[in-house]
């Protein structure tokens, strides 16, 4: 049981009652020394900070992202694959491959069994993560690419510690993004309605760079 003296809460009764006191008197006077005659007083009253528009990052913490992946990217750790693994299946097990007719494409996150196509498997993908790992939200993105039959096409892209990994409705498990026979195009960017285009020299560069470091 606890009860209150003045704004400092007591656990228990008698000699513990006033031990757990001074004890909690002792951390409070070590807590406002350390954060200065500005800690010492009570907290003002505040409230929420209001919720912003949802903009693009500054420019530098992209650049930081690039250099500390670790910082920005799900780690690539087996809790991670596993989990990865299991949404794929659950979704196949939900999801009849189906192909909508040219002009009537409608993209749309499922959340019950039923026919989906390609951009509605990555979209409820990219939910079912997200929902998971809200910290790493903006390492589920979307990505559009042509097939080698030349159709277009919807993917949902993966950042690792590892790598870009790729979980496509086409391909029974997800797998790393150059080892698929697409010609990427474009793929969302977190927090904007702007998306990103990829140019032929950029994509042979980074694949070059990977097959130099021996992953194939």
């Amino acid at each position: 049981m606890f009860y209150r003296t003045g704004c400092i809460a007591v656990f228990g009764t008698g000699v513990d009652a006033v031990i757990a006191t001074f004890k909690y008197l002792f951390l409070a006077f070590t807590l406002s020394a350390c954060m200065g005659a500005e800690g010492a007083g009570p907290w003002p009253l505040s409230g929420p900070m209001p919720q912003g528009e949802r903009v693009p990052g500054p420019k530098a913490f992209e650049l930081y992202c690039a250099e500390n992946p670790a910082d920005c990217t799900v780690p690539s750790n087996p809790t991670f694959k596993h989990a990865l693994g299991r949404i794929d299946f659950e979704l196949r097990q939900i999801i009849e491959p189906t192909e909508e007719a040219p002009g009537s494409d409608v993209w749309q996150r499922l959340d019950e069994a039923g026919p989906g196509d390609c951009e509605d498997f990555a979209l409820t993908f990219r939910h079912r993560l997200r929902q998971m790992y809200p910290a790493f939200s903006a390492a589920f993105r979307i990505a559009t690419a042509y097939t080698e039959e030349g159709q277009y096409h919807a993917v949902l892209s993966v950042e690792t510690t590892a790598g870009t990994f790729v979980c496509d409705i086409r391909f029974p498990t997800c797998r790393t993004w150059e080892s698929l026979p697409y010609q990427w195009r474009m793929r969302e960017i977190a927090g904007s309605t702007t998306w990103e285009v990829f140019d032929d020299e950029s994509i042979q560069t980074a694949t070059a760079a990977i097959r130099k470091r021996g992953r194939r």
